[in-house]
């Protein structure tokens, strides 16, 4: 058995361990949230832009000869215009940029809550899986001794052939049942490292004990309200609806056409005498044709459409919040259910088993009927905590709140 484990404990004695504070430190460092800060800070960045006019001064300069008469004059003209908007384009342009800095953000608190949520998942998870590490290497030693004990007692004459090969078998099972838990905590680790952002390379592992599940400080209908105000994306979603009620306004102010006034001076050589003119201008465009009546209506479907995602995306939350208040209950019933003196001392109670088992208590059938129920039994506890994990999970998740 020695052999076996070799791979595993070199690998172990390579791996840095972690708390769940510094997982939590190193998940909102994670790619994503960086991404998601860019985004907020680019949005930042377009809505401080809106706010500047659309036209800059437009400087305009004519020079050139004129010829008449048989003469070649001189014509010289400048020009100074400006366009200056009109129906509050620049107020609704503005209005809408905010409204993505609020989605942005949003996005942002969302991705942050998701990051430290599934770093706290895959923690729990790890640990669990950790935990079934543990309890299959103490039921293959308990096989492997077992084994021993009956080819012993076999060579002294008072075992069977049988025994000895159904407790060879079961030695070969519960080597099979701990690579397998091997190869489950190994998968979870990887997802702990990926869910804090952790280098390909770089390898950790889970250092603590698991708790156990807390009760929840709401009732079902205080944590349907508690979703409803917290969660990231009803904030992007009611700012989806701001961000089209103000690109509506900004559609409704192109249909008032801008005005350009203008100053200019210009010179003309005469062979009589020069001549000077300062003139003043104001040019507007007429919406006798295109008032921008296409990309208007367009706007009023996108604020209808806006509300409607805003609408179903409240029913869903409610939905999940009470799907998922519902399911962490009973997943807290279920993991309370088991015998805590007997569930996670699996050691003790097949080490008690087999001291009956070499005392002539209990004869080998026996034996192998109380092993297989001690370790279904640890299983079926550890199968109803990780339960437990993701239905916590799903709470934190639906309410759009923080770790526990």
């Amino acid at each position: 058995m020695a052999g076996a484990l070799v791979g595993l404990t070199t690998a172990v004695a390579h791996a840095d361990t972690i708390t769940l504070e510094e997982a939590l430190r190193r998940a909102v460092e994670r790619p994503t949230v960086a991404l998601a800060a860019a985004d907020t800070e680019a949005a930042q960045n377009d809505a401080n832009g809106a706010r500047l006019p659309a036209y800059n001064p437009e400087l305009g300069i004519a020079i050139g000869p004129a010829r008449g008469g048989g003469a070649t004059l001189f014509d010289f003209e400048v020009s100074l215009s400006q366009t200056i908007e009109r129906g509050g384009k620049r107020a609704a342009r503005a209005d809408a940029a905010d409204a993505r800095v609020r989605v942005a953000a949003a996005a942002h608190d969302l991705e942050t809550t998701l990051a430290r949520l599934e770093a706290w998942r895959a923690f729990e998870l790890a640990l669990v899986q950790r935990d079934r590490v543990e309890a299959a290497k103490e039921a293959e030693q308990a096989a492997a001794d077992v084994a021993a004990a009956t080819e012993q007692t076999q060579a002294a004459g008072k075992g069977t052939q049988l025994e000895v090969n159904l407790t060879t078998s079961e030695v070969g099972r519960s080597k099979h049942d701990r690579l397998d838990a091997e190869s489950a905590y190994e998968a979870a680790i990887a997802e702990l490292a990926s869910a804090i952002g952790a280098g390909a390379d770089e390898r950790i592992e889970p250092t603590g004990d698991l708790a156990a599940p807390a009760e929840l400080p709401w009732n079902e209908d205080d944590f349907v309200a508690l979703a409803l105000k917290n969660r990231p994306e009803l904030a992007g979603t009611r700012a989806e609806v701001d961000v089209a009620h103000a690109e509506a306004r900004a559609e409704d102010a192109e249909a008032a056409p801008d005005l350009t006034l203008g100053l200019s001076y210009g010179f003309s050589q005469d062979p009589d005498i020069d001549t000077h003119a300062i003139l003043l201008s104001a040019s507007i465009a007429l919406p006798v044709r295109n008032r921008n009546q296409g990309r208007r209506r367009a706007a009023r479907v996108r604020i209808h459409r806006a509300e409607i995602d805003d609408a179903w995306a409240r029913a869903e939350v409610e939905r999940e919040a009470r799907l998922a208040h519902q399911a962490y209950s009973r997943a807290r019933e279920a993991v309370a259910g088991f015998d805590q003196d007997v569930t996670g001392q699996l050691d003790e109670n097949l080490e008690l088993a087999r001291q009956s088992f070499d005392r002539g208590k209990i004869d080998y059938f026996a034996f192998s009927q109380a092993r297989r129920d001690l370790i279904a039994g640890e299983r079926d506890y550890l199968d109803a905590v990780e339960e437990a994990v993701e239905a916590r999970y799903a709470v934190l998740r639906a309410a759009g709140d923080d770790v526990p």
